[in-house]
């Protein structure tokens, strides 16, 4: 009997040993399993954490990018009111300028309205001739004037009147200084 327990203990043993073995291998199996799934969550983490400090950093840079962007337009609203002024300004320029070149404009033409009133060449010359016969004459008239001056002071009227006879009545002009020929003909002839 004491070989049967030994016997059945060896074999208990024999056979615990195998099933033993087994149950390690099971309860080891899990172990690797919830290794396995921690490793897998881990790199799942890491490359999740990996991500968001990327894209922390591309987040801060287009912060950055959009605080330069917003003063660049603050920048640029102001050179936009500054050049609106200075376009009025220019504005209020040109239409002065184009208030005096239109002055200007209506100032030449009276200066060619003037200049088409202007005589040519020809006219002035003729004048110019006109002028010295206005001189001649002038001055053959002036030398008569002491001529004329005494027949006019000479002047005397001689008259009859005849009312028994009206065909007889007569009214004479007479001087007794006559001016020459030249001085009485210079001024009947006009």
């Amino acid at each position: 009997m004491a070989t049967d327990t030994q016997t059945s203990a060896g074999r208990s043993t024999a056979r615990r040993a195998p099933h033993v073995a087994r149950r390690r291998r099971r309860t080891a199996h899990p172990n690797g399993r919830l290794r396995f799934a921690t490793g897998i969550v881990l790199v799942i983490a890491l490359a999740t954490a990996a991500f968001g400090v990327e894209g922390y950093m591309r987040a801060s840079r287009s912060q950055k990018r959009v605080a330069a962007l917003q003063a660049d337009i603050a920048s640029l609203q102001l050179r936009v009111g500054t050049d609106e002024r200075a376009a009025a300004g220019e504005q209020r320029h040109a239409r002065t300028v184009v208030a005096s070149a239109s002055a200007v404009q209506r100032s030449i033409q009276q200066v060619n309205w003037q200049l088409q009133s202007v005589p040519t060449e020809a006219e002035l010359s003729g004048l110019r001739n006109e002028l010295a016969g206005l001189r001649h004459d002038v001055a053959a008239d002036a030398a008569c004037i002491p001529q004329l001056q005494a027949e006019i002071n000479s002047l005397r009227l001689s008259w009859r009147i005849d009312a028994t006879k009206p065909s007889t009545d007569y009214f004479r002009l007479f001087t007794m200084a006559p001016a020459s020929a030249s001085c009485a003909t210079g001024v009947t002839g006009r």
